[in-house]
C-alpha cells in the first residue's frame, strides 16, 4: 500500500504537505517524511518538539473505505501500527495511553496526529495521519522532560532512524490492510492488549470539563469507560488522559 515517499530536510509539517498533497489528489500510501519541522503539531493547541536529526517525523496519506464519520478510526489504526513497530524493532515494551499516545514506562515516545479531509467530486475523501517519534532525543523542554522520553533513553544507546522508519512502514501496511479487510474489530482487540490505562485512576480533559474516575479500557467504539468516585460508568469519546498521583 505505502508506495512513494518524498523526503524533506525542513518543513512546516509532514501533515501540512501530506494535506496539500491529499488535496491535489495524492494516492493513497503517499509519504512524507522529514529530518525537522519548524512547526511539528500535536494535539490541538500544542506543538511536537522536532529536534533535527533525533526524531522521526513521517505522514502517510489514506484513502480509507469507511464512511468519513469512521474516519477517526485512523487514530486507533496507527497507534497499534507505531506500537507494535516500536516493539518489533527495539524489543521495548511500548503500550497505549488513551486515545493515541504511545509510551514506554509511562513516558509519551510517540504522538499522532489524524486530519481528515472531505471529498468532493474531484478527490476521494483523505486522512492525513501524522506520526512522530521520539528516536534520539536526549534534551526536552522543560515543560514536558517528566513526561517524554526517547527510544535512545530507553536502550541506552542511539539506533538508526531509518529503522525505525522501516518497521513503522511495515507495521501501518500490515494493520491498513487488517482495517481494510477485517474492519475495526481486530484494531481494538489488538489496542486492548496494548492498553496502559485501564485500571489506572485518572482524570480526562473533555469538551465539557474534566472527568475523574477509574479507567475500565475502552468499548468497541474506542470510547474510553471510566467509573465515577459514586460508581456511575460513562463512555468518553473525545479527550486527553491524565494519570493521577494516586493511580
Amino acid at each position: 500500500m505505502l508506495h512513494t515517499i518524498f523526503r524533506y530536510s525542513r518543513i512546516t509539517s509532514t501533515n501540512d504537505i501530506a494535506r496539500t498533497m491529499a488535496e491535489n489528489g495524492a494516492s493513497e500510501g503517499t509519504v512524507v517524511v522529514a529530518e525537522t519541522q519548524s512547526a511539528g503539531r500535536g494535539r490541538p493547541g500544542k506543538d511536537w518538539v522536532s529536534q533535527p536529526g533525533t526524531g522521526l517525523y513521517l505522514s502517510v496519506v489514506l484513502h480509507p473505505k469507511a464512511p468519513l464519520k469512521d474516519f477517526w478510526q485512523m487514530a486507533f489504526v496507527m497507534a497499534v501500527s507505531a506500537a507494535d513497530s516500536i516493539r518489533e524493532a527495539t524489543g521495548l515494551n511500548a503500550e497505549l495511553k488513551w486515545p493515541n499516545d504511545v509510551l514506554i514506562n509511562g513516558r509519551k515516545v510517540c504522538g499522532i496526529l489524524i486530519e481528515t479531509l472531505k471529498g468532493d467530486e474531484k478527490r476521494h475523501a483523505a486522512v492525513a495521519a501524522g506520526i512522530g517519534v521520539n528516536v534520539n532525543n536526549t534534551d526536552f523542554p522543560a515543560e514536558i522532560a517528566r513526561k517524554a522520553t526517547s527510544i535512545s533513553k530507553e536502550l541506552g544507546a542511539t539506533i538508526e532512524i531509518s529503522n525505525i522508519e522501516g518497521s513503522l512502514l511495515a507495521s501501518i501496511n500490515k494493520w491498513y490492510t487488517v482495517y481494510s479487510d477485517e474492519g475495526f474489530t481486530p484494531i481494538i482487540s489488538r489496542w486492548r492488549e496494548l492498553d496502559c490505562t485501564a485500571g489506572r485512576n485518572i482524570s480526562v480533559d473533555t469538551p465539557d470539563g474534566l472527568l475523574e474516575g477509574t479507567a475500565l479500557g475502552v468499548d468497541d467504539n474506542g470510547s474510553l469507560v471510566i467509573e465515577r468516585p459514586d460508581g456511575t460508568r460513562v463512555s468518553i469519546h473525545t479527550g486527553e488522559t491524565i494519570w493521577r498521583a494516586d493511580g
